[in-house]
């Protein structure tokens, strides 16, 4: 049975400030220190982890926007129709005419 490779890209866990917080100290430790190749593939690994993760996030959050954004259009276009509703047509007088 092979053994288990121990990798930092496990699971993202945690709010997606911590998250970007995370991958920003990665960044910064990718660009600024020079590091060994095994540890350079890890941070890279873990990086790549936290983007998908905040990527997914705000993918997430941008849909709950629209669906609230669509909600708020629609309630408005409703007291909007019934606000024409209650208005009287003065088609109607102009059509009926007795003398």
């Amino acid at each position: 049975m092979a053994a288990k490779k121990k990798t930092s890209a496990k699971r993202v866990t945690g709010s997606f400030e911590e998250a970007a917080d995370e991958l920003e100290e990665i960044t910064r430790r990718l660009e600024d220190e020079p590091s060994s190749l095994a540890k350079l593939l890890e941070d890279f690994e873990r990086g790549q982890a936290l983007l998908s993760y905040c990527q997914k996030t705000l993918l997430s959050a941008r849909k709950r926007l629209n669906l609230i954004e669509a909600n708020i259009q629609t309630e408005e276009n409703d007291e909007d129709s019934e606000e024409s509703s209650e208005e009287p047509s003065d088609t109607l007088d102009d059509d009926v005419r007795l003398f």
